[in-house]
C-alpha cells in the first residue's frame, strides 16, 4: 500500500499553477547569489520562527510535543536551504512545499494559521537579509528584497493551492466513503425485504396447514377416530415446526443485538465433540452412515462449551441432511499462528456449488434454504462462532464431492488485562492495536513503541477501540479479524469494526490494517468486502518482522517526515 496521505485531485499540477502566476508575480526569481548570506542562518531563522509560535495560543495546540517541535525545526532548516538553492518552479521546491502543506492538513491546521506562519517567516528572512547585507549597496538590497518577496509569493501560492486541492481530495475521499456506506445501506434494506418475504412465507406454510386441518375437523370431515388422531398429529407437527422457526428467529435476533451471553472457559473440544457425536449416533446408524471424532490427545480451547455443542450439532444435522452414503468425520488441528484451533466437519454428501459456498452463512439466503425452512441454522452457527472469537467457512470441490465445514476457536492461556500502552505519551506518532489475544497485543504494543518511537495503545474489544479513536487521533490502526462478543453489546468483529471506524469522523481517514491468525484463503469472502488498507497474517509477521515494520514505516512516511 502507498504511504497514507490526503489525496490531491488528479488535475492538480503545481507547475501549471506557477506558470499561470508569472504575468502577475513576474518570472520566478533566482536566489543563488543570496545563499552565501542566509544559508548558514538556518538555525537562527528556525529559532526565531518557533519563538513566535510559542507565543501563539492558536498555533501551540498543533505542536503537541518537544519531539514534534524538533522535527518541525529541522524541516524548516531543510526548507530554507531549498528556498535559497532552487527557483520556485523547481521540482524539489514544489515537492517540499506540498509535503509540508500536507503535513499541516493531516494534523488539521487551518489555512489561516499556515499563512500567518508564512508571513512571520518572510519577515524573519527579510530581517536577516537586512542585517547581513553590505552597507552602502542600497539598490542591491532593494533588488534582493524584491526577489525574496516574489519567491515567498510563489511559495505561498503553491501552499494555498495545495491546501485547496488537498481539501478537495479529502472531500472526494469522504464522498467515496459515504457512497460506500449508502451502497451497503441499500444492500441492508434489500436483505430486510428478503427477510420479510422469506419469514412471512415460511411462517404462513405451517399456519395454513394448521388452519386447514382444524377447519376440516370442525366440519366433521374425519369419519373415524384414526383419521382424527392422524389429523391431530399433523397439527402438532405443524405447530412444532412453527415453534422451531420462531425460536430460530428469536435466537438470531438476540445474537445480532448482543442479548445472548457467552460463558468462556477452558475445555477439551475433542471430548465435547465426542459427547455431541454420541447423542447423534442413533440418527446416523439407521441411515447406514458413519460418525467419528478423530484427534490425538486433548484439544483445549477457550470458548463457551454450550455454544460449541450447539454449533457442532447444527453442522452435524446439516451433514446428515445432505449425506446418503459414507459418513461424517470431526477432526482438529492448530493453526500455524498458534492462536486458534480449527474444527473440521467433513462429509461425503452431495457437495456444494462454488457460488453457494460464500452465501451459506447468510440468513435467508437461497443457498442456506436449499433443504427448506428459513435457512437460519448456519447463520446462527456463524454468529455463535464469531461471538466466541472465531471464524467459519464451507468449502467443497463441487457437487458430488462432499463438503468441509470448518470453524476456529481461540486457544486458551492468552487472557490478560484488556488494555495496555507503551511509548511516550507526548510522542508525535500514535498507533492503535485492537486484538483480544492479550499476549500478542502486549508484545505488539511494546515492539512497535520501541521500534518506531511511537505511542502505541492496545485494546481488546471493538467498544474499547471506538472509545480510543473518539479520544485520540491515530496515524495507523491495526485490527484483529476475530474479536469475541462482549455481553450487553451488539457483536462487532474486526470486519464490522472497520466499517464502524470508516464511518466516524475521528477515524475515517486513518489507515486501517487487518491482522489475523487465520490464513487469507480462510477469510477470502470477508476480505473482499472489508474496508481495510492492508492485510497481514500473524504467522507472516512472526517469520519476517522486519518486512512488517518496513511496511508500517512506509505507511507512516508522511507523518514521520
Amino acid at each position: 500500500m502507498p504511504p497514507h496521505s490526503l489525496p490531491l485531485p488528479k488535475a492538480f499540477n503545481p507547475r501549471e499553477t506557477l506558470r499561470a502566476a508569472v504575468p502577475f508575480l513576474g518570472p520566478p526569481p533566482d536566489l543563488q547569489d543570496l545563499r552565501y548570506l542566509l544559508v548558514d542562518r538556518g538555525e537562527e531563522v528556525a529559532q526565531a520562527f518557533y519563538q513566535s509560535i510559542l507565543g501563539s495560543a492558536d498555533a501551540m495546540p498543533f505542536i503537541e510535543s518537544p519531539e514534534k517541535l524538533a522535527k518541525l525545526h529541522n524541516s524548516l532548516k531543510e526548507w530554507l536551504s531549498s528556498f535559497l538553492s532552487a527557483p520556485p518552479d523547481a521540482h524539489e521546491r514544489g515537492l517540499l512545499a506540498i509535503r509540508m502543506t500536507q503535513a499541516h492538513l493531516v494534523i488539521g491546521m487551518p489555512l489561516e494559521l499556515t499563512m500567518l506562519g508564512h508571513h512571520n517567516l518572510r519577515r524573519i528572512v527579510q530581517r536577516e537579509l537586512l542585517e547581513r547585507w553590505p552597507a552602502g549597496d542600497r539598490l542591491g538590497l532593494i533588488d534582493a528584497s524584491d526577489r525574496i518577496n516574489r519567491a515567498f509569493d510563489y511559495d505561498l501560492l503553491l501552499m494555498v493551492s495545495t491546501y485547496h486541492s488537498g481539501s478537495l481530495g479529502q472531500a472526494q475521499l469522504v464522498g467515496k466513503k459515504l457512497q460506500e456506506v449508502n451502497e451497503r445501506l441499500q444492500s441492508s434494506l434489500a436483505a430486510q425485504e428478503n427477510l420479510l418475504r422469506s419469514t412471512s412465507h415460511e411462517l404462513r406454510t405451517p399456519l395454513t396447514a394448521m388452519l386447514g386441518l382444524l377447519d376440516l375437523q370442525r366440519a366433521g370431515a374425519y369419519a373415524t377416530a384414526v383419521e382424527a388422531e392422524r389429523a391431530q398429529d399433523d397439527v402438532l407437527g405443524a405447530a412444532r415446526h412453527l415453534n422451531s422457526l420462531v425460536d430460530d428467529l428469536l435466537h438470531l435476533s438476540r445474537l445480532e443485538v448482543g442479548k445472548s451471553s457467552f460463558r468462556f472457559e477452558e475445555f477439551d473440544a475433542a471430548e465435547a465433540a465426542a459427547e455431541v457425536c454420541r447423542r447423534f449416533a442413533p440418527r446416523f446408524e439407521p441411515a447406514g452412515l458413519s460418525l467419528q471424532v478423530v484427534h490425538e490427545g486433548p484439544q483445549r480451547v477457550q470458548a463457551d462449551p454450550e455454544r460449541f455443542a450447539q454449533v457442532l450439532s447444527n453442522l452435524l444435522q446439516n451433514a446428515l441432511r445432505h449425506t446418503t452414503e459414507g459418513g461424517v468425520k470431526v477432526s482438529f488441528r492448530t493453526l500455524e499462528s498458534n492462536s486458534h484451533m480449527l474444527v473440521q466437519v467433513s462429509d461425503s454428501g452431495e457437495g456444494l456449488e462454488a457460488k453457494m459456498q460464500a452465501r451459506l452463512f447468510e440468513p435467508f439466503s437461497q443457498g442456506a434454504q436449499r433443504a427448506g425452512g428459513l435457512g437460519l441454522g448456519l447463520a446462527i452457527c456463524r454468529r455463535l462462532v464469531l461471538g466466541m472469537g472465531g471464524r467459519i467457512r464451507a468449502r467443497s470441490d463441487g457437487p458430488g464431492h462432499g463438503a468441509f465445514f470448518e470453524f476456529t476457536l481461540p486457544l486458551p492461556g492468552r487472557n490478560l488485562p484488556p488494555a495496555c500502552s507503551a511509548g511516550e505519551a507526548s510522542a508525535s506518532t500514535r498507533i492503535l492495536v485492537v486484538d483480544d489475544d492479550a499476549v500478542w497485543r502486549s508484545d505488539m504494543v511494546d515492539w512497535l513503541a520501541a521500534a518506531l518511537s511511537a505511542r502505541v495503545i492496545g485494546v481488546g474489544s471493538a467498544a474499547q477501540a471506538v472509545e480510543a479513536v473518539d479520544t485520540l487521533h491515530f496515524h495507523l490502526i491495526l485490527v484483529d479479524v476475530a474479536l469475541p462478543g462482549v455481553e450487553g453489546h451488539a457483536h462487532q468483529d474486526g470486519i464490522s469494526l472497520l466499517e464502524s471506524l470508516a464511518c466516524r469522523a475521528s477515524s475515517m481517514l486513518a489507515p486501517k490494517w487487518l491482522v489475523s491468525g487465520h490464513p487469507p484463503e480462510f477469510l477470502a469472502a470477508e476480505l473482499e468486502q472489508a474496508w481495510h488498507d492492508s492485510f497481514w497474517q500473524k504467522g507472516r509477521i512472526l517469520v519476517d518482522r522486519d518486512a512488517f515494520l518496513d511496511a508500517i514505516r512506509q505507511q507512516l512516511e508522511l507523518q514521520l517526515s
